[in-house]
């Protein structure tokens, strides 16, 4: 509904775009294409969620609400801080990273996106009038977005610090989506400046990784970090602060609220709007340009940066070794490589995964964090909180059941059901025994190592029974699945629901072992009574899977 008012009062004044031989009827097809194609792209947040969703669905609807809810963080710092400057500080680096994130994460596809060349211009369609439609689009998209982060804790400036700063707010929240706008372009400049298109896109998915890891951090550990007593009174601007745009913006809204005009703050209010009207200036007239024929060039000299033999023949060697000395037949190895080589490759795989990495963190920091006083690191070492350390991972294991299975490219599956394998329980091991060499081991040797340096080495016997007790539970688990062949399904949301139940249940599992092996921290023999035990049951399961037949696969 709000692109469509903005498209109407843009076409009041098609004067302002035909001066530069711009065709104003095309550009504002090509913009409402665009426009339409947003609404029914389905956005990185709801990428697990959204396969079987009408494809007419206005995604950028509920996507967009989102932000707006996120923003009401902001409106809780704006209410309880009473200094200006620092909540406005706040409120303008929230924005700046959102929209920053927002470009990088979900509006890449079109920064990085050279088919307009290909599908439009070779029609009766002048460049001037292709750029003209991009700037349009990307303006229309960022003032969305823009309104749905800023539009909450605006109306929350207007309730706190009047008109004035409230209608200055809108002046500085503007400014601040340009200023994100041009950094964006810029860190895309320096990239392909060393790099080239495809390196971009990795940075771009890793980015996104990051920034699911950062929105489920900062809800569950800045609030537990964040005292807002005397923070009005310790809150004082360094030198090095003025570098800083949310500051800009801070300091001119202070300078309306409490009617200062002395040179430091005429200086920030010509930084905070001012400058980045030049800046977005630079950035149509060079920039943006320039970017467009650097990521052409690339694109048509095919100058993709592939991977030295060298490289290559290292990574083919650690699978293949690892293969070799874990995996039993050659089907097993067979799927063990094809598994970790899928797992490396595929973006899909890597947004969902590679999120869990952080949430351990945040686990982590959540079940350790001390909140009766006194040394943090004191009473860590008095305790037994390195239990944690063994068993959180196991969060990890219970996804990757999942993640391992559906795969927006199953078609590909054919290959298992045209091989000669009366065994294909060999398959499923094989992409098993990846998950847990390629991911669970790397997590806990570094969990096992940062607790050495805390308890010391009185805790490696806890560590080889939690280890033991790990490996029991990722085979149980995958014995009690469904038995998906690796990557073989489509994804759907009625196969993958019930997450959030299970994810309940590994929790009072964890608890459970927690608690048990707590109990056998005050008999320490009946841990090493224990583990031949768990050997047994672990080698017992494994040979289980690996003897399925095809009729116990789920197809």
């Amino acid at each position: 509904m709000m692109d469509k008012i903005i498209i109407k009062i843009l076409k009041l004044f098609p004067g302002i775009f035909s001066r530069g031989g711009v065709n104003v009827h095309q550009m504002f097809d090509i913009v409402e294409t665009k426009l339409m194609m947003d609404k029914r792209r389905v956005h990185f947040q709801f990428r697990r969620h959204d396969q079987n969703k009408n494809e007419n669905a206005n995604r950028l609807t509920y996507v967009l609400l989102l932000y707006g809810f996120f923003s009401l963080f902001m409106v809780f710092m704006i209410s309880a801080v009473d200094n200006i400057v620092l909540s406005m500080t706040i409120f303008h680096a929230y924005l700046l990273f959102m929209m920053s994130m927002t470009l990088i994460t979900d509006f890449s596809f079109v920064l990085l996106d050279t088919t307009d060349n290909l599908v439009i211009l070779p029609r009766p369609v002048s460049g001037k009038t292709l750029l003209i439609s991009r700037m349009v689009h990307v303006s229309i998209y960022l003032f969305q977005f823009g309104v749905a982060t800023s539009l909450i804790p605006v109306i929350a400036t207007f309730v706190k610090f009047g008109l004035l700063a409230g209608l200055g707010s809108i002046i500085t929240s503007f400014s601040t989506v340009l200023l994100s706008v041009f950094f964006t372009y810029l860190l895309y400049l320096l990239i392909l400046r060393f790099s080239n298109e495809k390196k971009l896109r990795e940075i771009v998915t890793y980015f996104q990784i990051l920034m699911t890891i950062l929105v489920m951090a900062g809800y569950q550990i800045i609030p537990r970090l964040i005292d807002l007593s005397g923070i009005d009174e310790s809150f004082s601007l360094h030198w090095y602060s003025y570098i800083a745009p949310p500051v800009w913006m801070a300091m001119a809204l202070e300078a309306v609220y409490q009617n200062i005009y002395d040179t430091a703050h005429i200086s920030m209010i010509v930084l905070s709007i001012i400058l980045p009207i030049i800046l977005f200036w630079l950035l149509n007239k060079y920039f943006a340009p320039s970017f467009g024929r650097k990521l052409s060039a690339v694109q048509e000299d095919g100058t993709v940066q592939s991977v030295t033999k060298t490289e290559k023949r290292y990574k083919r060697k650690i699978s293949e070794r690892l293969s070799s000395f874990i995996c039993k037949s050659t089907i097993e190895r067979a799927s063990f490589e094809t598994t970790w080589k899928i797992s490396s490759r595929d973006k899909q795989f890597r947004l969902q995964f590679y999120p869990l990495l952080g949430y351990l963190v945040v686990f982590i920091f959540i079940f350790t964090r001390n909140d009766r006083g006194g040394d943090f690191w004191e009473n860590l070492q008095t305790g037994n909180k390195f239990l944690w350390f063994i068993y959180i991972p196991l969060f990890m294991i219970n996804s990757s059941l999942g993640f391992i299975a559906f795969n927006e490219n199953y078609q590909a599956a054919w290959v298992y059901y045209s091989s000669p394998v009366d065994k294909p329980g060999y398959l499923i091991t094989g992409s098993l025994k990846t998950v847990f060499v390629k991911f669970f081991i790397p997590v806990f040797v570094i969990l096992f190592g940062f607790s050495i340096g805390i308890w010391g080495m009185k805790i490696i016997d806890d560590f080889v029974f939690g280890l033991l007790i790990n490996i029991n539970c990722f085979l149980a688990m995958a014995s009690l699945s469904k038995h998906y062949l690796p990557f073989s399904m489509q994804p759907n949301v009625q196969q993958q629901a019930g997450k959030f139940i299970n994810a309940i249940i590994l929790f009072i599992l964890i608890a459970i072992l927690i608690g048990l092996h707590w109990l056998g921290l005050i008999f320490p023999f009946v841990l090493y009574i224990l583990m031949p035990m768990l050997l047994i049951t672990a080698y017992f399961m494994l040979r289980n899977l690996q003897q399925l037949k095809w009729r116990d696969l789920a197809i």
